[in-house]
C-alpha cells in the first residue's frame, strides 16, 4: 500500500504516459506525406538518425549539419521545410545547402513518400524501447523502493527511456524539442548512478553518498546551457557531442565496473548480477552485430533502425538482476549461452571451410546440396561427440569445476542409503563437503526439528543461503523441518561459490536431511522400547485420573438430575400450599377483626348486667362460670399469636421451595464480588458477634451475573458458618482466580465441620444438620441450584471438629445453564 502511494512513482508513470501518446499522435501523422528523404530537427540541425534505404542518409555526410537553403531560397525555421515540399509532386528534386564543420554541403535530394514501413522501422523503435525502458525502470522502483542498485538502475532506465519517446516529436511538431534535450545530457549522470550502485553500491559511493546527485546536477547544469542556445546550431552541436562523448565515457566505465566486479567480487549475489547483465548485452548486442554485418554485405540494404528493438534486452537484464532473489539458475543459463556459442562458432567455421574446400570440386545442378550434406556428416561424427567435452572445458575455464557433480551426487545417496547411525551419517556429510569444496571451516549441528522462520515454500527455494563474508548456510529440511544445520566458510582458493556449488549443497542437503530423519527415527525407537514400561505406567496413571475426573462428572451430572427432579416436586407442592395458605392467612386477620368485636360485645353485656336484677346478674356469672369465658378471653389472643407465627413459617418454607424450584431471571450485571461479600458480613455482623472475620480479596474484573441470587449464595453461605462457630473461631473468605476466565470464592469456618455420611446429602432440599426449627434445609440446596444456573459449581470439605470450607467457582461471562426444572 506504501509503495502505491509513491508520489515520485506515479509522476514518473503519468510522464511515461503523456509523452507516449503524444509522440505516437505526431509520429503517425508522418504516414503517407511527403517529406525531404532526411530529418531535420527545429533549429535546422540534421539529427545522426534515419534508414539505410533513404538516398541523403547513405554515408552520413549530413549528420549534425545545419541546412542553410533551399533552391537557393534561405530557410529560417524547420517548419517552413514541410509546406514546401507539399507544394511539388513526389520525387521533385531541391538542391538543399548544408553547413558542416569541414564546410558547405550542396545535394539535389529528391522527395519521398513516408511510408508505415518507414514509421515501423524509425518511431516504432522508438516507441517499443522508450516505454520498455522507462516502464522497466518504474517496475523496478515500484518492487524495490529502499535498494540502492534498484534507484539507479530505475532512474537511469526512465531517463533514456524518455529520451526515446520525445524522439518520436523530435523531428515535428517539436512540442517536446527541448524536453529531448535536456534528457539527453541526464543520459551520461543515469549511467553513471548505474555504474557507481549497480550490482552493489561501490566504497566510493558509500563515503560519499552526495556523489551520483552532483553528476545529476552536472548533467542539469549542461542541460540549462543547451536550453539557452538550443536554437544556436552551433551551441546544439556542441552540447549534443559533450552529451554523447559523456555518456561514451559512462558506458565504458559501467563495463569497467562490471568487469571488476566480476574478477573481485564482494559476495556471490553481486557475480550472479554482472553475469545476467552480461547476458543481457549479449541479447541486445548480438543482432545489432548481425545487422551491421548484413548492412555492410548487402551495400546499406539492411534495415539498420532494427537494432533498436533489441536493446529491450539490456533494461530486461538489469530488472532481473536487480529484482530477482534466486540466483543459482544463472550458471547454468550463462553456461549453456557460452557452450551454444562455442558450438555455434565451430559449424560457421567447419561450414566455411567446407565451402571452400569442396566447392571447386563439385561442380553441377545438384551441387549445392554437397556442402550441407557434408555439414551434417561432420556435426554428426565429430560435434555431437565433442559436445560433453566442450561442457567440461567451458566450465573449467569460466566456472573453475574441479569436481564430478552427477558422480559425488550418486555415491553420496548410495552411501547415505544404507547408513543408520546418526554419528556415521553426519560424519560422512562433511567429509564429502569438505573434500569437495575445500572450505576455510566447517560446523555441522544437528537442531531439534523445528519448523523454518520463512514459508515452507521459500525454504524449499532457499535451502543455500549466502552471508556477507562469503560463505554459505545449508539447511537440511525434512518435511518441512529443519533437521540440521551447516555453515560454510569462503573457500580456501579465495573465490565464491558458484551456483553449481550452491546446487550441489542443495542436492546434498535433500538427501542428508532424509538420512538424519531416519536415523533420528531409529534413535527415538530404540529409546522408546527402553522407556516403554514407564511410558504405560505413565498412561495408566492419566486413565485412572481420567477415570476419577469422569466418575466425578458423573457423579454431578446425577445429582443435578436429582437436584431437578426434586425441583419440579418441590414446585407443585409448594403451589397446592400457597393456595390454602393464602386462604388461612386471609381469614385470621378477619378471625381477629371478629375477636375484638366479640370482646367488646361481651363486655358491653357485663356493664348493662350491673343495673339489672340480682336474679339476672347472678344468671350471666353462672354461665360465666360454666363456659370459662375469662380464661377464653385471655387465651383467645395467644391462640391467633400462634395461628398466625404458623402461618408465617409456613409462608418462609412455601416461598423458599419457590426460590428453590425456580429462579427469578433478574438483569444480569457486572458484579464487583469482594463489594458483594462485604455487604453481606455487614448485614450478618449481628450473627458474627465474636467471630473474627479475616479476607482475603485479590483483584479480578466485575463479574457477570444475577446480583440478588449470588448474594443469596454468599448469605447461605455466611449464614451457615456463622451457625457452626456459635460466638467463637475465625471465619476466612477469600476471593481470587485460577485461571483467566472464572473467579473463585472461598469461605472458610472453625465449627463443628460435616460428617462424611452427611457430606453428599448437604445439597439435597430439607436435609440439615441443625436443630430443629433453625432450619429448613433449603439454604444450600438453594446455593447450589443458583451456581449451576450461573454455569459454575461449588464444592465442600470438611473435617468434624475442626471446620468447613466451600468453594464457589464462578464464570466471568454469563452464561444461563438450563438443568431441566420447570417453573
Amino acid at each position: 500500500m506504501q509503495r502505491a502511494r509513491d508520489p515520485i512513482l506515479w509522476v514518473g508513470a503519468i510522464v511515461v504516459l503523456a509523452a507516449g501518446l503524444h509522440g505516437l499522435i505526431a509520429s503517425t501523422a508522418w504516414v503517407g506525406q511527403p517529406f525531404a528523404g532526411f530529418l531535420l530537427l527545429e533549429n535546422r540541425v540534421v539529427p545522426s538518425a534515419g534508414l539505410a534505404h533513404w538516398p541523403a542518409v547513405q554515408g552520413g555526410e549530413l549528420f549534425q549539419s545545419e541546412l542553410v537553403s533551399v533552391d537557393g531560397q534561405r530557410l529560417g525555421h524547420a517548419n517552413e521545410l514541410p509546406p514546401l515540399l507539399r507544394s511539388q509532386p513526389i520525387g521533385t528534386g531541391f538542391l538543399y545547402r548544408f553547413e558542416s564543420p569541414e564546410g558547405p554541403v550542396h545535394q539535389v535530394i529528391e522527395t519521398r513518400l513516408f511510408k508505415r514501413s518507414d514509421w515501423i522501422l524509425l518511431f516504432g523503435s522508438f516507441l517499443f524501447c522508450g516505454l520498455g525502458l522507462a516502464c522497466v525502470g518504474l517496475t523496478i522502483r515500484y518492487l524495490r523502493p529502499n535498494d540502492p542498485a534498484a534507484d539507479g538502475g530505475a532512474l537511469s532506465l526512465w531517463i533514456i527511456g524518455m529520451w526515446a519517446l520525445t524522439a518520436m516529436d523530435l523531428y515535428g511538431p517539436y512540442q517536446l524539442f527541448r524536453a529531448h534535450a535536456f534528457f539527453e545530457c541526464l543520459i551520461f549522470a543515469g549511467t553513471f548512478h548505474l555504474a557507481l550502485v549497480f550490482p552493489s553500491p561501490r566504497r566510493l559511493v558509500r563515503d560519499s553518498p552526495w556523489l551520483p546527485w552532483a553528476l545529476y546536477g552536472v548533467a542539469a547544469a549542461l542541460g540549462v546551457w543547451g536550453q539557452l542556445g538550443l536554437h544556436e546550431p552551433r551551441v546544439y552541436v556542441q552540447m549534443h557531442r559533450i552529451a554523447m562523448t559523456a555518456f561514451g565515457a559512462a558506458a565504458l566505465t559501467l563495463i569497467a565496473c562490471q568487469v571488476w566486479t566480476f574478477l573481485r567480487p564482494p559476495s556471490f549475489e553481486a557475480r550472479q548480477r554482472v553475469k545476467v547483465l552480461a547476458l543481457g548485452a549479449v541479447g541486445a548486442l548480438t543482432p545489432q552485430v548481425v545487422l551491421s554485418l548484413s548492412s555492410a554485405a548487402s551495400g546499406g540494404q539492411a534495415p539498420e533502425n532494427l537494432m533498436g528493438w533489441s536493446g529491450i534486452f539490456f533494461p530486461i537484464s538489469v530488472a532481473y538482476a536487480v529484482l530477482r532473489s534466486d540466483m543459482l539458475q544463472v550458471d547454468a543459463l550463462l553456461r549453456r549461452t557460452l557452450s551454444y556459442a562455442v558450438l555455434t562458432g565451430i559449424v560457421a567455421v567447419s561450414y566455411a571451410a567446407i565451402i571452400v574446400g569442396i566447392e571447386p570440386l563439385f561442380r553441377g545442378e545438384g551441387s549445392r546440396w554437397i556442402p550441407a550434406l557434408a555439414l551434417a556428416g561432420f556435426s554428426a561424427l565429430i560435434l555431437l561427440p565433442l559436445r560433453d567435452r566442450i561442457q567440461s572445458a567451458v566450465d573449467r575455464v569460466f566456472f573453475r569445476n574441479s569436481y564430478d557433480f552427477r558422480r559425488i551426487v550418486a555415491e553420496s545417496s548410495a552411501r547415505l542409503a544404507a547408513v543408520t547411525e546418526l554419528p556415521v551419517v553426519t560424519h560422512y556429510l562433511e567429509r564429502v563437503v569438505g573434500d569437495t569444496l575445500m572450505p576455510e571451516s566447517l560446523e555441522f549441528e544437528l537442531l531439534n526439528p523445528v519448523p523454518p522462520e520463512s514459508s515452507p515454500a521459500r525454504v524449499e527455494r532457499r535451502r543455500v543461503r549466502g552471508r556477507d563474508d562469503g560463505g554459505l548456510d545449508v539447511m537440511f529440511v525434512a518435511e518441512r523441518q529443519i533437521v540440521a544445520m551447516m555453515r560454510l566458510g569462503r573457500p580456501l582458493s579465495g573465490r565464491f561459490y558458484s551456483g553449481d556449488d550452491r546446487r550441489f549443497l542443495a542436492t546434498l542437503a535433500n538427501q542428508g536431511a532424509v538420512a538424519i530423519q531416519n536415523a533420528l527415527a531409529l534413535r527415538d525407537l530404540a529409546e522408546l522400547n527402553q522407556t516403554l514400561e514407564e511410558k504405560v505406567e505413565e498412561r495408566t496413571s492419566e486413565l485412572l485420573r481420567a477415570l476419577h475426573e469422569l466418575k466425578e462428572t458423573q457423579r454431578q451430572m446425577v445429582h443435578q438430575e436429582k437436584m431437578a427432579s426434586v425441583g419440579q416436586l418441590v414446585a407443585g407442592v409448594a403451589h397446592e400450599i400457597n393456595n390454602p395458605l393464602n386462604f388461612i392467612e386471609g381469614n385470621l386477620f378477619h378471625l381477629h377483626e371478629y375477636t375484638d368485636a366479640l370482646r367488646k360485645v361481651i363486655e358491653g353485656y357485663e356493664a348493662a348486667t350491673v343495673e339489672a336484677r340480682s336474679e339476672v346478674r347472678e344468671r350471666m356469672a353462672a354461665i360465666r362460670e360454666d363456659a370459662e369465658l375469662s380464661y377464653i378471653l385471655e387465651d383467645l389472643d395467644g391462640v391467633i399469636g400462634g395461628c398466625e407465627e404458623g402461618v408465617r413459617r409456613t409462608t418462609t418454607i412455601v416461598r423458599d421451595l419457590r426460590t428453590f424450584s425456580r429462579m427469578d431471571s433478574g438483569e444480569v450485571v457486572g458484579v464487583d464480588i469482594p463489594a458483594a461479600l462485604d455487604a453481606t458480613l455487614n448485614l450478618l455482623r449481628g450473627r458474627l458477634t465474636g467471630i473474627e472475620v479475616q479476607r482475603d480479596y485479590q483483584p479480578l474484573p466485575p463479574v457477570e451475573c444475577l446480583e440478588g441470587q449470588i448474594n443469596q449464595v454468599f448469605m447461605n453461605l455466611i449464614a451457615n458458618a456463622a451457625d457452626a462457630m456459635g460466638d467463637r473461631g475465625t471465619l476466612r473468605v477469600r476471593v481470587g482466580q485460577q485461571d483467566p476466565d472464572h473467579v473463585d470464592v472461598e469461605v472458610e469456618d472453625e465449627g463443628c465441620g460435616i460428617g462424611a455420611q452427611d457430606l453428599e446429602r448437604i445439597f439435597e432440599p430439607f436435609f440439615t444438620t441443625k436443630a430443629v426449627g433453625r432450619g429448613t434445609g433449603l439454604g444450600l440446596a438453594i446455593s447450589y441450584g443458583v451456581i449451576a444456573r450461573h454455569g459454575g459449581r461449588i464444592d465442600v470439605d470438611s473435617v468434624p471438629g475442626e471446620g468447613t470450607r466451600f468453594r464457589v467457582r464462578l464464570p466471568l461471562t454469563f452464561t444461563k445453564q438450563e438443568t431441566g426444572d420447570r417453573s
